[in-house]
């Protein structure tokens, strides 16, 4: 490595052996039998442009950094981990993008095709087929060609002319060309002049770096009065940000890329416009960029965003995970003191536990693990494109950026358009119900201990409105109640805080009568009320003290037919004893008497109405509109 007090003996611009697709970024070289230096200086402008066209990224005849370069471009540009190439781990020479946004160095990606062909080459004669597919080999579909990615693994289409024809990392080599021009150890030289004369002043406006003679020429034409000129080193304080892009077409490297084809999303130059893409929707790039632009904008924050929202889903399935671990581990330890306290024949039930426990650790892990894999895989893929469009978008060009319209669509594609997935719904409830009959014991014992992971949920949980039709005042309802777990499956034990109440509001009053419910211990409840007033009445039910689905429901009270007859013991004492009084017990009364008597045939034993029979007092007729009975009342 060369100091930098060490005077250069060939002082030529090692910076200009990068390969460049947008031409030479410090000095457009003139041949050997170039006018001198006068001469040069006297029509700057054409010095300027001249074989500004022939740097092409396929120009492999200059090698491309040195190791003079590596000393003039110093430790601060080499030291970079974002130039350096994944495969060869050194800086990227003529970096090359795969559809799937990875960059790698032209050689890696040569040095794959070539290990394709030898693969292919290796095989025929055998005639046999590869069962396995390295990620760093290439294969064959059909006519096309591909190579795996080796950072992804996904499946790239290598070119028909080869990878060399991959689109170049635009982005990628601006910053290494902006790193390098402002390194302190960078020697540049003047950009107008034909000789090695170093550079003292670079234009900011114009992205050229002068001699002092050239600065006073640039200086006193009109054009570029008011540009602002700086000394190198205060340039490079200050920092130079802007260098001069051309975008060359790699099939006629003579040629600008200024179209843009919208049938096949590609640049094109005025030769391949002509030529491979006749009759196609060709328009100049500065008027569909715009539009391309706010799209991959828009992508780029979905991205971010996207990013943001899975990073946060991963660390709350990371959380539950170990919820369930410790959940798991608690629920063991309970399982074994309780089995602990059993008789001798109840071991295999404690060995039957541990097996299910330890079976729904590992299906529960496995669910947690695989959604994590993919939460990741879509953070990975989305930070591809985040870096790589915040790359392109704030230092590419129209035509760079709209050289990758194509790719980035199917790579947005491909990460389902950057839609965020909705976390998985899962159910973390691991319980172990000590006071729970196992069924269908085979020890002849009543062996308590049950495992499951149902967790009771109160929105799942219904009651069947049917039971809660044609309610009367009076009258007593029945209703059940039907328990279900966080997946909408009946749960089959009970234990569960069920309350249930009816609010009403009478004469502007609100009072509230509380149910009985009644636990069946095989997930349902017999909730039961008897509503005292007609009405429209509110019928709250909760379950843990969340109301079930449904609640608070509006359930209507009508009154009761009224009765028409008398609440008596019996016709013959309510009549006095009259022949002819009739009952609706349908009781008969020996001797000649329609209506029942006190120990006689019919008689219902208590107290009733003589209209229909009915034994309670505040009830409901329930006689037929069509019957009639002769009625006897006091």
């Amino acid at each position: 490595m060369r100091n930098d007090t060490t005077p250069f003996p060939n002082p030529r611009m090692d910076i200009e052996r990068i390969s460049y697709i947008f031409g030479s970024f410090t000095r457009r070289r003139q041949s050997v039998n170039s006018p001198n230096k006068k001469s040069a200086r006297a029509s700057p402008t054409k010095t300027n442009n001249h074989q500004r066209s022939k740097s092409s990224p396929l120009d492999t005849k200059r090698s491309i950094i040195s190791s003079r370069a590596k000393s003039v471009i110093g430790p601060s540009f080499q030291d970079g981990t974002k130039f350096r190439c994944p495969m060869c781990k050194n800086q990227f020479v003529e970096p090359r993008v795969l559809p799937c946004l990875h960059t790698f160095c032209l050689k890696c990606l040569e040095n794959l095709e070539h290990q394709k062909k030898q693969f292919n080459s290796a095989e025929k004669p055998h005639g046999r087929k590869s069962h396995s597919r390295n990620l760093n080999s290439s294969i064959d579909d059909g006519s096309k060609r591909y190579i795996n990615c080796p950072s992804c693994g996904s499946r790239a289409e290598i070119p028909h002319n080869g990878v060399r024809f991959l689109p170049p990392n635009y982005s990628l080599q601006h910053q290494m060309v902006l790193a390098t021009l402002n390194s302190d150890s960078t020697h540049l030289l003047c950009d107008l002049c034909s000789n090695e004369v170093t550079a003292t002043s670079r234009c900011m406006d114009c992205a050229i770096s002068f001699c002092p003679e050239c600065e006073q020429i640039h200086l006193r034409q009109k054009t570029s009065a008011s540009h602002e000129v700086l000394g190198l080193d205060n340039a490079r304080e200050k920092g130079i940000t802007k260098i001069r892009k051309q975008v060359m077409c790699i099939q006629h490297p003579e040629a600008e890329l200024r179209l843009f084809c919208s049938t096949c999303y590609q640049v094109l130059c005025g030769e391949c416009a002509s030529l491979s893409h006749r009759n196609h929707m060709c328009e100049p790039v500065h008027k569909v960029a715009k539009t391309h632009i706010v799209s991959l904008q828009m992508a780029a924050n979905k991205a971010k965003a996207l990013i943001e929202k899975t990073a946060t889903d991963t660390s709350v399935l990371s959380a539950t995970s170990k919820k369930i671990d410790v959940d798991c581990s608690k629920i063991q330890l309970e399982i074994e003191k309780f089995i602990e306290d059993y008789m001798k024949s109840i071991e295999e039930h404690k060995i039957h536990l541990l097996e299910q426990i330890r079976q729904i650790r590992e299906e529960k892990i496995l669910q947690i693990t695989q959604e994590k894999l993919r939460l990741q895989k879509k953070i990975r893929d989305a930070r591809d494109i985040s870096y790589f469009l915040d790359d392109l978008l704030n230092e590419g060009s129209d035509v760079e950026i709209l050289s990758f319209i194509k790719p980035m669509i199917n790579k947005i594609e491909a990460c389902d358009n950057l839609e965020p997935t909705p976390l998985m719904k899962y159910s973390d409830s691991i319980q172990f119900l000590s006071e729970e009959v196992v069924k269908d014991s085979k020890s002849g014992f009543s062996i308590y201990g049950v495992l499951t992971t149902q967790s009771v949920s109160a929105e799942h949980c219904r009651i069947d409105s049917k039971d809660l039709q044609n309610l009367r005042a009076g009258k007593k309802v029945t209703a059940t109640l039907e328990t279900r777990d966080t997946k909408d499956h009946p749960l089959e034990r009970g234990g569960e805080n069920v309350t249930a109440e009816i609010q009403l509001r009478v004469a502007g009053v609100s009072r509230s009568l509380v149910s009985n419910v009644s636990d069946q211990r095989d997930g349902t409840y017999a909730i039961s009320f008897v509503p005292d007033v007609p009405g429209k009445l509110a019928f709250i039910v909760k379950v843990n003290g969340e109301h079930i689905q449904g609640s608070p429901f509006p359930i209507i009270v009508r009154s009761c037919r009224p009765h028409k007859g008398a609440f008596h013991c019996c016709s013959f004492c309510s009549s006095g004893g009259s022949k002819e009084a009739t009952c609706g017990c349908e009781g008969r009364m020996p001797g000649g008497y329609k209506g029942c008597g006190h120990g006689h045939e019919g008689h219902p034993g208590k107290r009733h109405w003589s209209c229909c029979g009915n034994i309670l007092e505040h009830s409901e007729c329930g006689r037929s509109r069509s019957n009639s009975h002769y009625q006897f009342t006091l």
